[in-house]
């Protein structure tokens, strides 16, 4: 990553690259070098997108709102489990997280793709592995952030085969 440099934020100070800013000198986006932790009324969020393809799409990890607060993020360790409030589907779950899938690429090993999570008022718009996006209103949903840490170490990809447990092979 080229021109790292500490920035501040509403999430905190850090370390990232390719930092871009708004003509008032806020932060428009950012990729931190290290995991960093954003509260928000559902929950604690980590911004961490470790794979292999974040180069290469240059699609930020932080991104922010003039005003400084989190708009989007894009992640590997949090997933989302959604619960219908009420209604004939009451109880109901979707659980969204990173997935392994085929690298789009072609190198014919599988990459985890990272969620992206959007932050509205009253709903999240959540963009999974395969691109689709899931509206979910706050007041339909109790959202519960599910930690998903072994994505967060196996985020690299496949690549020392000598240490392989089948993790990232296709299902």
């Amino acid at each position: 990553m080229n021109n790292i440099q500490e920035i501040e934020t509403s999430v905190g100070t850090f370390m990232a690259g390719r930092v871009e800013f708004y003509e008032n000198g806020t932060v428009k986006s950012a990729e931190p070098e290290q995991q960093v932790f954003f509260s928000h009324e559902t929950g604690l969020y980590i911004a961490y997108d470790n794979t292999p393809l974040k180069d290469e799409e240059h699609l930020p990890t932080l991104e922010f709102d003039p005003d400084g607060r989190v708009k989007a993020l894009r992640t590997v360790g949090t997933g989302l489990i959604c619960r219908v409030k009420n209604g004939a589907e009451a109880g109901s779950v979707l659980r969204i997280g990173a997935e392994w899938r085929p690298d789009p690429r072609d190198t014919g090993a599988n990459v985890l793709i990272p969620i992206r999570i959007q932050f509205f008022e009253n709903e999240l718009l959540v963009t999974d592995s395969d691109g689709q996006d899931h509206h979910l209103p706050l007041d339909v949903y109790a959202i519960q952030v599910d930690y998903l840490t072994d994505n967060i170490v196996m985020g690299g990809g496949c690549g020392d085969c000598s240490t392989c447990n089948g993790c990232c092979s296709v299902q």
